[in-house]
């Protein structure tokens, strides 16, 4: 996988958003990862499925589960391309009706793969974790567009699940400034934000 095609793929997509902004988990960043839009831009989607597919598809898992609502696209084009079946995890169960947090339907020890489309501390997969393995499936792998690096993949070994990703937010904004598509002014604010000192892109095409 080259993960400069995804990078460049996702700042062509407007993805990628620099100023002030306040994420799911409560922290400000000066640096906003936002993939809803990615279906709007049919090749550029096209893409990520396919680098996306490239890594889990030596992965064994029975199901393909979608966080609501941003990992629901991609989980459904995943699961449509590797013919299994999907279901996908609402924010919080139905208030009427069946009232199921969990939709789609599956067996009692059924492996899951999780999907949704960026991960920060890990709260949003935690709970959709949990909410798998009460119902009776089997969690061990998890898979982002973009894993932000701030805790997520070490809450999931926790839970014995393993965090994979296309690309992380370091490798992001290391390449937009090897390639001056941001200011050397916002490199800086949003490597000192991540703790980091200057981070060169170093080209990394390993699957993750």
């Amino acid at each position: 996988m080259d993960k400069s095609k995804v990078i460049i793929a996702l700042y062509k997509a407007n993805c990628i958003r620099i100023g002030r902004f306040k994420l799911t988990s409560g922290m400000i960043s000066p640096i906003y990862i936002d993939l809803r839009a990615l279906p709007s831009y049919p090749e550029i989607f096209r893409l990520i499925v396919k680098a996306s597919k490239d890594v889990i598809s030596n992965m064994n898992f029975d199901i393909v589960c979608g966080i609501a609502t941003g990992g629901i696209p991609l989980a459904t084009a995943l699961a449509y391309e590797m013919k299994k079946p999907m279901i996908y995890i609402r924010k919080e169960a139905k208030g009427h009706g069946t009232q199921r947090l969990i939709e789609g339907d599956f067996r009692k020890g059924a492996s899951v793969i999780l999907v949704d489309d960026v991960a920060t501390t890990g709260g949003t997969l935690i709970r959709a974790i949990k909410a798998l393995k009460k119902e009776g499936l089997a969690v061990e792998n998890a898979f982002v567009i973009v894993d932000r690096e701030q805790g997520a993949r070490e809450k999931l070994m926790r839970e014995g699940v393993r965090l994979h990703y296309l690309v992380t937010l370091k490798e992001i904004v290391a390449y937009l400034n090897e390639k001056s598509l941001i200011s050397r002014e916002d490199y800086l604010k949003i490597m000192e934000y991540l703790g980091e000192g200057n981070v060169r892109w170093k080209g990394c095409d390993k699957n993750t």
